[in-house]
């Protein structure tokens, strides 16, 4: 039996800095990080490198997409063609 994955995507129209879609892309950034064990300095310091890459992104919608498994947590940032994306260990519960 393999282990059990946990994926969330969410879209956004792009917003300036301060806007209501950035403020809800960091909102559910925290959110999806917190859910799988992740707080603090590791969430502050991912959170910075996606937000600094959908900031220098072409203007457009932007995909982040969150996959948990086998341990493992990936972020994915897509925007106007342009693509991000990193993954650090899940804390075992």
């Amino acid at each position: 039996m393999s282990a059990p994955e946990f994926r969330f995507d969410i879209t956004l129209s792009r917003g300036a800095p301060g806007s209501d879609a950035a403020d809800v892309l960091v909102d559910v950034f925290r959110s999806v990080l917190a859910h799988v064990g992740l707080k603090g300095k590791a969430t502050n310091r991912l959170l910075a490198q996606a937000m600094k890459a959908q900031r220098e992104a072409p203007a457009g919608a932007c995909t982040m997409r969150f996959t948990a498994h086998a341990g493992e947590l990936e972020i994915a940032l897509s925007q106007s063609g342009r693509s991000w994306r990193t993954s650090c260990p899940v804390p075992i519960r």
